[in-house]
């Protein structure tokens, strides 16, 4: 039953009531006229069609990098553990920050406040401080490679970050819903013209059915507009890219 009452809230009311109340006042007023529907096209469905498309775009583009993610973590950590000449506190160590890092950095993109990041970066840092070449336990090239492994790790975070925080054009949508509140005023006289032998009820219905099908399309965009928040039925499961893996194994040289 959820998934048919997440498109619904108080702008769906709002909208069926401006609809109805749209329709009396014509009805009484004797108030009809007859308008071009290319007007509703222009005004209404291409920008929700747009925003709709991009809201899903982003959301797509999210996936694909939350699993870029995952796996440049994945083989960051199993490329330490199958160092034979680390030592196991240090594995540990490693474990813990990739850990931590994954989950501030979920914690992060699930916060409508985009707060974290700071702390996200500051364990990046911590992560390049222990790739550096020390003693025999990772060399020079195994160092090089690690930093790369880790500048992807950055990247993707960097990039989801950039996409949590700049959605759908946000003046694209104020205009958008500006529209759907006066679009009963505008198209409420061209179905009372074109009905007007019909019955009144009929009237009601569609006009309210009309207004009711564009403000759900807009709730269903609004809703996919931060695929993080885990609030929606369509976001992102985070928990899915979490960095699970068991802590390190102890490894016995030959």
């Amino acid at each position: 039953m959820r998934k048919y009452l997440e498109i619904i809230n108080h702008r769906t009311f709002i909208i069926v009531t401006l609809c109805i109340v749209s329709v009396y006042v014509c009805l009484r007023l004797d108030y009809a006229y007859n308008v071009d529907w290319i007007f509703l096209s222009i005004a209404v469905l291409f920008p929700l069609v747009f925003s709709i498309r991009e809201a899903f775009r982003r959301r797509q583009l999210a996936i694909r990098v939350l699993s870029a993610l995952k796996a440049a973590i994945s083989a960051f950590y199993f490329g330490l553990e199958n160092n034979i000449k680390m030592p196991i506190d240090e594995k540990r160590h490693i474990h813990t920050l990739m850990r931590s890092l994954s989950e501030k950095f979920t914690l992060s993109l699930k916060d409508p406040e985009r707060q974290g990041m700071d702390e996200v970066r500051d364990i990046i840092r911590q992560i390049y401080a222990v790739s550096t070449p020390r003693n025999e336990a990772i060399s020079g090239n195994a160092s090089l490679k690690m930093m790369r492994v880790i500048q992807d790790i950055q990247e993707n975070i960097e990039s989801l970050n950039g996409i949590k925080i700049h959605g759908t054009p946000v003046s694209l949508r104020a205009y958008l819903l500006v529209s759907l509140y006066f679009l009963p005023l505008i198209f409420t006289p061209n179905l009372v013209y074109n009905l007007h032998d019909d019955p009144r009820w009929l009237i009601y219905v569609l006009n309210s059915i009309n207004g009711f099908v564009l403000i759900s399309l807009y709730n269903l965009q609004d809703a996919l507009e931060d695929p993080f928040d885990q609030m929606g039925l369509d976001d992102i499961k985070l928990d899915e890219f979490e960095f699970l893996e068991p802590g390190p194994r102890d490894h016995c040289a030959t």
